[in-house]
């Protein structure tokens, strides 16, 4: 299911050099259910990252992670292929907080 707030494994490109995530991890759809296209806005995870009032935290397949807004790429929806789950209610409103405050919003 694609909305926002869902949950893909996806490959990241390879970086050398930098602080971007990179390789298979999770990433959240975090672009708005009423505005998904052919191109949707993910965040990936990390289990490792430091706490952040703009990094929210999740639970995936077991494993404590934090959603990393401050790496948020575009992602063609036909690469979308595997879905894990969806951010539970909690999840979504500590992303939507966190959102707004990336964006400067609050």
């Amino acid at each position: 299911m694609l909305r926002k707030g869902s949950i893909f494994l996806i490959t990241l490109p390879a970086h050398t050099g930098d602080h971007t995530q990179e390789g298979r991890r999770y990433a959240v759809v975090v672009t708005a259910t009423n505005f998904i296209g052919s191109v949707v806005t993910v965040a990936p995870t990390s289990t490792s990252a430091r706490p952040s009032l703009t990094r929210p935290e999740a639970e995936i397949d077991g494993r404590k992670c934090r959603i990393l807004l401050e790496q948020m790429l575009g992602v063609d929806i036909t690469k979308l292929n595997n879905w894990i789950g969806v951010l539970n209610d909690d999840e979504m409103d500590a992303l939507d907080d966190a959102l707004r405050l990336y964006h400067g919003l609050l």
